[in-house]
């Protein structure tokens, strides 16, 4: 067994003797952007800085990315932009939470790398005197080998019910997932299924919508650099809403990445190849007077994520085709952008569109009026569409330090 030395970094800003000469005007301000923070607890815990409601104000921004570790954990990536007296001091810091972590521990362990992403910027202002650093130091064991191999395994189940007098829900969703990832190869298969009912009365007749959709589906792909992976992905599915019976299908894929995958939490562009084979068992004898077939597709998948400071886009285009008939095809874009356009004023705006002409599993015959009116069955559509946006404007103090957890 090697040993290591494990430092500690405990930074503390006291109200010490010193505060006197010290005013929080000669704090930095500070704008953090992560979805998963408990920022009532930052801004109470690290409370020597400026919290400021609009980025523009910030003279240090913080975005706090992450993404899934092959134990369930999860790798967050911090960002640090120094902008306005700090212009040009950057820096990335990246830490591990385990899975099994409360949310307790994995706030206290983002506060802790806070503290450390700031301590370099705060050493540029009058409080860097009130700053104390100690030291922890203890000897700790290499890591022991992992009996479980790094698969991780994850079971769950959950439920739901409402109703009213006409009418009345309930679902069921159950799944069970197995995984292994390592740099090189990630592995996954996972077991899931759903069943959904739905009763309504209307003019003393009742009506029930039953579906049922059980599926099975893996991967396995292997890294060959830092941005080339092969996959290969397999799987079964059934769904009585899309009168399929049994689907099963093998999808080798090649992925690109322009950007290398390091930087995956801040942008990626990622381009997907995939040549598939299908088996569709139908429930019912579709348009095209098929029981059963066997089909060849191939699809290309083109995804763009950007996060900055002013704001973020993601937008995703794939195309895909049979090669039995060039007409059966599809084409769906899909987009996100969140954008500060003027300091205190957003936009936020989410859309997809897909032309389609692949429903090949329709079957045969007018769909009932019942069957319509409670979506027990896919309907012939040649495209779709849904679309949110809003803006936002913000105006007034620009400071967010008080935290007030009354009512």
């Amino acid at each position: 067994m090697f040993k290591s030395h494990l430092i500690i970094f405990t930074l503390t800003l006291t109200a010490s003797l010193y505060a006197q000469t010290v005013s929080k005007n000669d704090a930095p301000n500070v704008y953090i952007d992560c979805q998963s923070c408990d920022m009532t607890y930052i801004r109470t815990e690290l409370n020597y800085v400026n919290y400021v409601i609009d980025r523009n104000d910030a003279e240090i921004f913080i975005m706090i990315t992450r993404q899934t570790t092959g134990g369930n954990g999860r790798e967050y990536t911090m960002t640090l932009e120094g902008h306005q007296q700090f212009e040009g001091l950057n820096d990335t810091l990246v830490y591990i939470t385990e899975q099994n972590m409360s949310d307790d521990e994995i706030r206290e362990r983002t506060l802790k790398w806070l503290q450390l992403g700031t301590i370099r910027y705060i050493s540029h202002t009058p409080l860097a005197a009130d700053i104390n650093i100690s030291f922890n130091q203890t000897e700790i064991l290499e890591q022991p080998e992992d009996r479980w191999n790094y698969w991780v395994y994850q079971s769950s189940i959950n439920g739901w019910f409402d109703g009213q007098s006409s009418y009345s829900s309930s679902n069921l969703n159950w799944s069970f997932t197995a995984s292994r990832t390592t740099a090189e190869w990630k592995f996954r298969v996972q077991l899931r299924g759903s069943y959904n009912e739905d009763s309504y009365t209307l003019d003393d007749n009742d009506y029930v919508s039953i579906s049922r959709n059980p599926g099975l589906n893996s991967l396995v792909a292997k890294s060959t650099s830092d941005h080339f992976s092969i996959g290969f992905r397999a799987g079964v599915f059934g769904s009585t809403y899309s009168n399929l019976d049994r689907s099963a299908w093998l999808d080798p894929t090649l992925e690109y990445n322009i950007f290398p995958y390091s930087e995956s939490t801040r942008r990626e562009f990622r381009i997907q190849y995939v040549f598939g084979l299908r088996q569709n068992i139908y429930k019912e004898l579709t348009l095209y007077n098929k029981n059963e077939e066997i089909l060849l597709l191939e699809a290309l998948d083109i995804d763009f994520e950007l996060h900055r400071h002013w704001g973020s886009v993601e937008l995703s285009v794939e195309g895909s085709h049979y090669f039995h008939d060039w007409q059966k095809n599809r084409l769906d874009v899909n987009g996100e952008v969140s954008l500060n356009i003027l300091k205190g004023f957003s936009y936020d705006m989410h859309f997809g569109y897909s032309l389609i002409h692949d429903q090949i599993a329709l079957p045969k015959g007018e769909a009932t009026q019942e069957e319509i009116l409670l979506h027990q069955q896919e309907l012939e559509t040649q495209y779709n569409y849904w679309g949110s946006m809003g803006i936002s404007y913000t105006f007034g103090s620009i400071y967010n330090n008080i935290v007030n957890p009354r009512f």
